[in-house]
């Protein structure tokens, strides 16, 4: 048996609940105005009660809001699910998207309006809306995830795919992006949209005429990897990172209101960093930081792996530029050592000229040396690059006396330039690899050669410095520009001045690196166009970490 139901409540009863359920309610009446509305109502309309809500003529109330549809396209008042049903619709539905005016918040509401009759006339329109900003919000957020991750992997440009990056932030996320990456110049901008194409030019310029500044918040960011949220940008901080008034005045017609700043991170380490600018304060809270900084790390990973990709291609370039330059530079001994043989051959076996016999084996020797000597060196090159200790077998060497010798080989070699040996005071003797300072040497003054017009000296010398022994080569050639220096060691390196002349860049950095596995170290000095003096720097007694590599014969 059904159980008693409770006699209905008064209408002030009714209204009393409606008042506090938690969707909003509101009523219109049949000329649009509205006579009822709830707390809830209140609150998502900005009202602060229900009755300043209803007592709010319709055009101010209207005027508050900005009307999107589900695309952010702008909704005409007359789409809305009550205008629909006092239009004549016995019931609608829509999700609206609106903005107050002056926030950057989008608020979204699914609103269901019906309609009731009384004899056939109607009476009023109830509208519900219920929020779904959240929901929303998450989609909004996957689905830019989901495009970003097909631009970030549609390209392996990397600055390329940051600048279409930067465009799908605007107008999403923000008026104004810039994403910057730090490379061996430091922070460079390789990406910018705003939402007003005619600032781009602007902000371009201002970047031009005023590079960041070491200690702004984006070298910070990069520094540190750790995020920076200004929810507002306050005149103080305009005044604080203008440069001069100028500079002032074109950061103001920016509108910079609102700032978020998150590191592009990949390995572990920032690699540059995004920023986003918006023209309305309060637009970014410590709320929007995972959904950037999911944005940026796969944002990092892409600049990480095209720049991988990069260093890969390259490195498999250059090791096929090295194996052909090496078979080439193996070549022609072993084709000089041939020739030499079939002339001592034919001088065997004929008695004309026999007497050149001994001269035409001692060359043959000498470039074969020469060529065991390039084949160690390779093999030095490999065993460096694989990280291991290179065996050592030390004897005493004096140095002066190595000049003397290689200089008189690479003197057979070309005759074009004077080699000079530099007069000692005294015998410089050191207890070292003699097989490998030789290899050094060689190479050093190989580059001498290489990087000097002909007729031009080029000077050895040797002498002492403390515990050290000294051992120089100095050419008058074309020399390295300053800011090159620094990356003469490294390995496929080659100055800019080294166009047009062979080789990859692997003799001056394995020499460097030989140098240190026996205690010493190889420096440079040089100046463009006057040339360039290259010193080696040995322990004259090997200390025991290079004892320790020694290998008996």
């Amino acid at each position: 048996m059904a159980p008693n139901l409770p006699t209905p409540t008064p209408d002030i009863q009714l209204a009393d609940v409606l008042r506090h359920v938690g969707d909003a309610i509101t009523v219109q009446a049949p000329d649009g105005s509205l006579i009822f509305a709830n707390e809830a109502a209140a609150e998502l309309l900005g009202y602060p009660s229900p009755e300043f809500l209803v007592a709010a003529p319709l055009p101010e109330l209207m005027s508050r809001f900005q009307l999107l549809d589900g695309d952010g396209s702008p909704l005409p008042v007359s789409e809305l699910p009550g205008r629909r049903v006092l239009a004549g619709e016995r019931s609608a539905e829509a999700v609206v998207r609106f903005r107050r005016v002056g926030e950057a918040i989008d608020r979204w509401s699914l609103v269901r309006a019906n309609r009731f009759e009384r004899d056939g006339r109607l009476e009023y329109v109830v509208n519900a809306f219920h929020d779904v900003s959240a929901i929303k919000q998450r989609e909004m957020q996957l689905d830019l995830l989901a495009q970003a991750g097909e631009l970030l992997a549609s390209s392996t440009d990397y600055q390329e795919t940051l600048q279409a990056l930067a465009r799908l932030m605007v107008p999403q996320l923000a008026d104004y992006c810039v994403v910057d990456v730090f490379d061996a110049g430091g922070l460079r901008r390789v990406a910018l949209a705003h939402v007003d194409p005619t600032k781009v030019a602007l902000a371009e310029e201002i970047q031009r005429r005023y590079p960041p500044d070491p200690s702004s918040g984006v070298t910070r960011v990069v520094e540190t990897g750790e995020p920076l949220v200004i929810p507002e940008v306050s005149e103080q901080m305009l005044l604080d990172a203008a440069r001069d008034d100028e500079h002032l005045a074109a950061l103001r017609s920016l509108r910079l209101c609102s700032a978020i700043v998150v590191p592009l991170d990949a390995r572990g380490s920032s690699l540059g960093a995004l920023t986003l600018i918006a023209e309305q304060p309060g637009r970014y809270s410590d709320g929007d930081l995972p959904l950037l900084t999911e944005l940026a790390r796969r944002a990092g990973i892409a600049v990480d792996n095209a720049r991988l990709l990069h260093e890969a291609t390259e490195a498999v370039r250059l090791r096929d530029d090295f194996l052909a330059t090496a078979s080439h530079d193996m070549r022609t001994p072993l084709a000089t050592i041939l020739g030499y043989l079939q002339i001592a051959q034919r001088h065997v076996s004929s008695v004309v000229d026999a007497g050149r016999l001994p001269d035409f084996l001692e060359r043959a020797e000498r470039t074969t040396v020469r060529l065991a000597r390039l084949v160690a060196e390779l093999m030095d090159v490999s065993l460096i690059r694989a990280g291991q200790a290179l065996p050592l077998a030390l004897d005493d060497v004096d140095l002066g006396a190595l000049v003397e010798g290689s200089l008189q080989e690479h003197r057979a070699l070309s005759e074009s330039h004077q080699l000079v040996a530099a007069p000692a005071p005294e015998p410089v003797i050191a207890t070292t690899d003699p097989s490998r300072i030789h290899r050094i040497l060689d190479n050093l003054v190989g580059n001498a050669l290489k990087y000097s017009e002909p007729g031009t000296t080029i000077t050895v010398g040797t002498g002492v410095e403390g515990d050290d022994a000294l051992l120089w080569v100095t050419d008058h050639g074309v020399g390295i520009p300053a800011d090159e220096l620094p990356r003469v060691f490294e390995r496929f390196h080659r100055a800019s001045t080294s166009v047009g002349s062979p080789g990859v860049g692997l003799g001056l950095a394995g020499s460097r690196d030989v140098a240190r596995q026996l205690g010493g170290d190889l420096t440079v000095q040089s100046v463009v166009g006057e040339g360039s003096t290259f010193t080696l720097r040995i322990p004259r007694t090997p200390p025991a970490e290079v004892e320790d590599r020694v290998v008996e014969a």
